[in-house]
């Protein structure tokens, strides 16, 4: 995969529901097979791990019969880990997003969007819980010029508090146009706690 570093990174944050904590759940993290994971120390020194598990990532033949079309769906689960003193009194927000990577464009200009048919959110010990529609449709098209490049989007996040808990998604559906050759997407997970101490961990590449 090439890339450009003068290619500056687009965001763009989709944030439809706050993950608040009211239901005692039995789900355990360790069950989940860890595909990538990252922590820091934070200023209470507590230990702040993003976890990135059961990912799958499956393109398709794209539903518009567009060339420059890539279509994909993703399951897996995003998940965060606090340890040390006062644990259960950490808060943050939990950001799921891609590393887009792409040799060349048509016209300078590449299309993102994204559907979630199915999204839970559980949580750990002594939790609490709001569920709503985390991800909601989203079109973006970006100016990026003809490459080579890649481009940072954040596709989802929340307000997550407590100990540990995570987002599962099944059937994410994401699509890009306008890339010519191959494309190549890295999924990750950032935590953010409150003091705005940061934590990002990448999974593996895909491509088509």
């Amino acid at each position: 995969m090439k890339s450009s570093t003068s290619r500056a990174t687009a965001r763009t944050a989709v944030v439809a529901a706050a993950l608040t904590l009211g239901v005692a759940l039995s789900t355990s993290l360790s069950t989940a097979a860890v595909d990538s994971s990252s922590s820091i120390v934070d200023r209470q020194n507590r230990t702040v791990e993003a976890i990135q598990s059961d990912t799958k990532i499956t393109f398709v033949s794209p539903l518009d019969g567009n060339p420059l079309t890539r279509e994909w769906f993703h399951d897996g689960r995003a998940s965060f880990k606090v340890s040390g003193a006062d644990a259960k009194d950490w808060s943050g927000k939990i950001t799921m997003g891609y590393q887009v990577g792409y040799p060349a464009t048509l016209d300078g200009k590449i299309k993102f969007q994204w559907w979630s048919p199915s999204i839970g959110v559980e949580v750990g010990s002594d939790p609490k819980l709001t569920l709503g529609s985390l991800i909601p449709q989203l079109g973006l098209e970006i100016g990026v010029g003809f490459g080579p490049g890649i481009q940072n989007i954040e596709a989802a996040g929340g307000s997550i508090s407590g100990c540990d808990g995570f987002v599962q998604m099944s059937g994410f559906h994401g699509t890009v146009t306008g890339v010519l050759g191959q494309l190549t997407i890295r999924p990750w997970v950032a935590i953010v706690s409150g003091n705005g101490d940061t934590v990002v961990t990448y999974g593996p590449l895909w491509t088509n």
